[in-house]
C-alpha cells in the first residue's frame, strides 16, 4: 500500500501537472516549444500504454471489488491505481500537447484526439477527488465515461499513427480479388504496398514531410523536398532511395519500428517507376518478361495452369542472350514468355530458334521490332500462345492471316502499325480474341465498325473516338540502327497516321510552326546532333517530341576486357555494352546499362595496329538526387606491347554535379590526345562519399556507363 505521505506528494505533483495543461491547452497558439521539449513529446506514443493499462485495472478494481477476496483491499488497491492511472495520463497528455505543435498532422482529427485525451485526464483526476465521497451512483457514470473517453482517444490515437484500417490492411492487400486480366498496375499492386507501409505516415490526418501518398494526385505532387518518385528514374525518385537507406538512418522510410517493405515490395515500387509510374495502365499491357509484370503476376490467384511438361532448363538458358528474354511466366509454371530487345541487334529468323519451346510459349513480345508480314509464318506453329503484342512493328495486313489458327490466342496488340483492308479481313476471323489493341493504325470507321460486328465479344480499343474533343497526335517514330555511329548514319522518321506532317530539328529545339525542317526523306547523320521531331495534322494537337541522341564513336578496339565485372544488377551484356554502339535510356532496368560501385570501371583495350586518338569520352546516365554520378575519377593507361608494364598517361577529375542540376543522360570527356596508340586501359572510380548535401552522404555512388566513345 502507499503511505499517506507519498499520497499527499502525488496529489501535489497532479495538481501542478493540471495548471501546466491548462497553461499548454489557453495559450496553445502563443507559446513556442524549445527542442529538447520536443524530444519528450516525441516519447507521447510510449508513455501512452501505461496509463490505459493502469486506468483500465483501476476501474475494473473499483467497479467490481467483490471479485476480490478481500473488498476493502481491492477498494484500496483501486484507488491507489487510480492516483498512478492519474500521473501517467498527465505525463502523456503533455508530452502529447508538444507533441501536436511539429508539423504534418491533420488538425480536425488531432483536434478530436486531443480532446479525448484531456477527457479523460481531467475525468480520472475528478473520479480521484471525489472516489471516497457517498456518490456511488456519480463514480459508476465517471467511470464508464473514463472507459469510453480512453477507447475513444485510443482509436483516434491509432488512426493518426498507423492510419485507418490498420489491423485488417494486411489482409485487405495480401490478394487482390480482381482478375489478372483486369489488374492495373497502380490500383491493385502500387497502392496496396503503400497503404500497408506508407500511408499511415503520410495522409490527411498525419503529413509527414508535407506529403500524401493516399491518393494519386497528391503522390505525385510530392512533400516538402519535392517530388516522391520521377518517371522512368527509380535511381532518382526520392521514395526509392529513402527506403534503400540504412535501417539506422534518420531519413530511412518507413522508420524504424514500422512495419518495413520487403525485398519484392521494393523491386515493385522501383519496377513501377521504371515502367513510366502510370496510374490507369493495366498489367497485362506490359510485356511478360518485364520486371513489373514478374513481379506482380504471382499475386493474382487466378494465374492459369498448364497441363503441358515445362521446357528443358538448358534450352531455355541457351535461348536466353542480350536481345532475347525467356523465362517462366509465373513461380512454378512451365508457361514460358519471350521478349525481344533492340531493333537493331533483332533478325525475324531467330524465331526459328523458339521451335524447341513452342508448346510451352504462351507470349511472345516484339513491340517496336522490325517484324513484316512475310516473317509471320513462324507464329503459326504456336499452339499455346495467348498472348502477341506486334506494336510498332512493320506489319501491314497480310501476314495477320498465319494468326487465324492459334485456338489460344486471347490477347493481340498490333497497335502503331499501318494496316489495310486486308488487316480488318484477317483480324474479324479471330473469333477468339478477347482484346484486341488496335490504336493509331490508320483504320477509319468503317472498318473498325466491321470488327466490332465480326467480333462482339472481342474488347477492341481504338484509342481514338471522335466526340468532338480535339486529341493529341502520339510521337513520330524514330528508326535508326545504332544512336552511335562511325562515319554517318540515316534516321526514318514515320507516323502511323496518315497524312500526318512531321517537323524536325537537329540542334536539340523543339520543333513548331518558326523553327523546324519538314521531313520528306531519310536523314543523314554525319556529327554529334540531337534530333526532335513533332507530328502535326488537320484535326489533332501537335505532339509532344521524340527525341534521339546521335554520337559519332569512329574507333572500336579490336579486343577488350574489363578488370571488374559490372554490379549484378546492372551488368548488361558485359565489356560489349561500351562499344555494342546501343544508347541506354533513363530506365535503371534498360540492358545496355554498366552499373559500378565497389569496383571501378576497369576497361584494358586492344586495337588492331597503333591508332590516333584525339577524343574520349563516357557516355553515362548521371542524377544528383540520387546515387549516380559521374566519376570521381579517370585514369588512362597505355602500354607499348602485352607483356609491358602499364604506364599512367592522365588523370582527370571531372567536375560533379551540384544539389540543383537535373539528372541527364551525358558524355564525360576524358582529355587525352595520342598520335598511336595499340594497348589503352581506361579506370573509372566511382565517388567515394556522396557530398554533404545528399540524401544518402557518405555513402558511395554509382557511376552509370552505356558506352566509350573513341574518336
Amino acid at each position: 500500500m502507499i503511505s499517506e505521505k507519498w499520497k499527499t506528494i502525488a496529489g501535489q505533483v497532479l495538481f501542478a501537472c493540471h495548471a501546466f495543461v491548462l497553461v499548454l491547452v489557453v495559450a496553445e497558439n502563443r507559446i513556442a516549444i524549445p527542442d529538447w521539449l520536443h524530444v519528450f513529446g516525441r516519447l507521447h506514443p510510449l508513455l501512452l500504454h501505461f496509463p490505459i493499462v493502469i486506468l483500465l485495472l483501476a476501474l475494473v478494481l473499483l467497479l467490481f471489488p467483490n471479485l476480490a477476496k478481500n473488498r476493502s483491499d481491492a477498494l484500496e488497491y483501486g484507488e491507489n491505481l487510480l492516483l498512478l492511472g492519474c500521473l501517467t495520463t498527465a505525463f502523456t497528455v503533455i508530452a502529447g500537447l508538444f507533441l501536436s505543435h511539429e508539423s504534418g498532422y491533420e488538425q480536425d482529427q488531432l483536434l478530436w484526439h486531443k480532446w479525448s485525451g484531456l477527457a479523460v485526464f481531467w475525468l480520472s483526476s475528478l473520479l480521484y477527488a471525489y472516489i471516497k465521497e457517498p456518490f456511488p451512483l456519480w463514480q459508476k457514470f465517471g467511470m464508464g465515461a473514463i472507459a469510453l473517453s480512453l477507447l475513444v482517444s485510443g482509436h483516434l490515437g491509432a488512426s493518426i499513427t498507423h492510419g485507418e484500417g490498420f489491423i485488417t490492411a494486411p489482409l485487405a492487400s495480401a490478394a487482390p480479388t480482381v482478375a489478372l486480366e483486369d489488374a492495373e498496375v497502380f490500383a491493385h499492386v502500387v497502392m496496396p504496398i503503400l497503404e500497408n507501409k506508407c500511408v499511415s505516415c503520410h495522409k490527411a490526418s498525419k503529413q509527414k514531410g508535407g506529403l500524401r501518398m493516399d491518393r494519386p494526385e497528391l503522390l505525385t505532387k510530392g512533400g516538402d523536398s519535392g517530388p516522391a518518385f520521377v518517371a522512368n528514374d527509380p535511381a532518382g525518385s526520392l521514395m526509392v532511395q529513402r527506403m534503400l537507406l540504412p535501417l539506422d538512418d534518420e531519413e530511412h522510410m518507413p522508420p524504424k519500428g514500422k512495419p518495413q517493405l520487403s525485398e519484392e515490395e521494393i523491386a515493385l515500387l522501383e519496377a513501377w517507376i521504371a515502367s513510366g509510374s502510370e496510374f490507369d495502365r493495366k498489367l497485362v499491357s506490359h510485356g511478360d518478361t518485364t520486371a513489373l509484370f514478374r513481379l506482380a503476376v504471382n499475386r493474382f490467384s487466378d494465374v492459369k495452369s498448364y497441363d503441358f511438361k515445362p521446357a528443358n532448363s538448358n534450352t531455355v538458358k541457351g535461348l536466353n542472350n542480350f536481345y532475347r528474354k525467356v523465362q517462366a511466366l509465373g513461380m512454378d509454371s512451365p508457361a514460358l514468355s519471350v521478349s525481344y530487345f533492340g531493333r537493331a541487334a533483332f533478325d525475324p529468323k531467330s524465331l526459328a530458334e523458339l521451335r524447341e519451346i513452342r508448346q510451352q510459349t504462351v507470349s511472345i513480345n516484339l513491340n517496336n521490332m522490325p517484324m513484316e508480314d512475310g516473317d509471320m509464318a513462324e507464329l503459326a506453329g504456336f499452339a499455346n500462345l495467348e498472348r502477341l503484342y506486334l506494336n510498332f512493328t512493320s506489319i501491314t495486313g497480310e501476314g495477320l492471316r498465319h494468326l487465324k489458327d492459334l485456338p489460344q490466342l486471347r490477347i493481340l496488340s498490333v497497335s502503331g502499325n499501318s494496316l489495310d483492308e486486308q488487316a480488318v479481313s484477317h483480324l474479324s476471323e479471330m473469333k477468339n480474341l478477347s482484346q484486341l489493341y488496335i490504336w493509331n493504325t490508320g483504320l477509319d470507321e468503317d472498318q473498325i465498325g466491321r470488327l466490332r460486328t465480326a467480333l462482339p465479344n472481342t474488347k477492341i480499343e481504338t484509342g481514338y473516338q471522335d466526340d468532338g474533343t480535339v486529341y493529341q497526335l502520339n510521337p513520330p517514330v524514330l528508326k535508326f540502327d545504332h544512336a552511335f555511329f562511325s562515319e554517318s548514319m540515316e534516321v526514318n522518321i514515320h507516323h502511323p497516321i496518315s497524312g500526318t506532317s512531321i517537323f524536325y530539328t537537329l540542334d536539340g529545339t523543339e520543333p513548331d510552326s518558326t523553327n523546324y525542317l519538314l521531313y520528306e526523306g531519310p536523314v543523314v547523320v554525319s556529327d554529334n546532333l540531337t534530333l526532335k521531331a513533332r507530328a502535326f495534322a488537320p484535326g489533332w494537337t501537335g505532339s509532344k517530341p521524340a527525341s534521339a541522341e546521335f554520337i559519332r564513336s569512329a574507333k572500336s578496339p579490336a579486343n577488350f576486357s574489363l578488370a571488374h565485372p559490372p554490379a549484378d544488377r546492372y551488368k548488361g551484356d558485359g565489356a560489349n555494352s561500351l562499344f555494342d554502339r546501343q544508347k541506354a535510356v533513363r530506365d535503371s532496368w534498360n540492358l545496355n546499362w554498366l552499373g559500378f560501385r565497389f569496383t571501378p570501371m576497369d576497361v584494358e583495350m586492344e586495337f588492331e595496329k597503333p591508332t590516333a586518338i584525339s577524343e574520349m569520352a563516357l557516355s553515362i546516365w548521371y542524377n544528383s538526387g540520387g546515387w549516380m554520378f559521374p566519376p570521381q575519377e579517370v585514369e588512362i593507361w597505355s602500354k607499348p606491347d602485352r607483356e609491358a608494364e602499364w604506364k599512367l598517361e592522365k588523370k582527370h577529375r571531372p567536375s560533379q554535379p551540384g544539389k540543383e542540376d537535373p539528372g541527364a543522360l551525358k558524355q564525360i570527356p576524358i582529355p587525352f590526345q595520342t598520335e598511336g596508340v595499340q594497348f589503352l586501359r581506361v579506370v573509372a572510380h566511382p565517388i567515394a562519399s556522396l557530398p554533404e548535401w545528399h540524401g544518402a552522404k557518405g555513402q558511395k555512388g554509382w557511376i552509370m556507363v552505356d558506352e566509350l566513345i573513341i574518336n
